[in-house]
């Protein structure tokens, strides 16, 4: 009989990097990239759903069970991330929460909503990467720049995806930072998510 040695297993790894720019661009700080262990449930509902071909609920961001796959001609319609500019939706969303994540968490604590006031932050338009060979990894790259027009400090302290399917939103990840990143005001926060895969 033939022992084959069991080679370390690496996964699917979730990374997230924050980077704060001046109004002109310059880079005032830069978290790099940092794991970030947040799939939460409704990640794997979702796949379950695509991998079956179900027409799935889930909860949604609102509390309520709402479908997050589907079968048929709209099922490629499911997992959509791809946010417009001032779109608070879906796509990469940031909030200023700090409750330990969970396994079950639907929703940022405390999201930053579209707008200039307090408790709102300006939404670019989500950017989403093609999966590709970088080094020795396949890596998938999602990032969204949020500007701060409020006229004070905005603390941010937790960062997730909601994805959107017809009017039903889901969270499937979110992330409690490691440290809270602050965005003066007039200055921009990129939030930046690479998915990694490595054989």
């Amino acid at each position: 009989m033939i022992k084959m040695k069991e080679k370390k297993s690496h996964g699917v790894q979730l990374l997230i990097r924050a980077v704060v720019r001046d109004p002109d661009g310059k880079v005032i700080s830069d978290t790099g990239r940092k794991p970030a262990r947040s799939f939460v449930i409704q990640f794997l509902e979702a796949l379950y759903g695509l991998f079956d071909a179900l027409n799935l609920d889930a909860t949604a961001t609102d509390g309520t069970e709402d479908r997050i796959t589907a079968v048929g001609a709209n099922l490629n319609a499911t997992l959509m991330i791809d946010a417009a500019i001032n779109d608070d939706v879906h796509g990469i969303v940031i909030g200023t929460g700090d409750t330990a994540e969970t396994n079950t968490d639907f929703a940022l604590e405390t999201q930053l909503t579209e707008g200039v006031g307090a408790g709102n932050i300006t939404h670019g338009a989500q950017v989403v990467g093609t999966a590709g060979v970088v080094g020795a990894n396949v890596d998938l790259e999602l990032k969204r720049a949020f500007t701060n027009n409020t006229g004070s400090l905005i603390e941010v302290k937790e960062a997730g995806i909601y994805t959107l399917y017809s009017s039903w939103v889901h969270c499937i990840i979110r992330d409690v930072l490691a440290e809270s990143v602050d965005i003066p005001d007039r200055c921009s926060l990129t939030i930046i998510y690479t998915m990694r895969t490595t054989v």
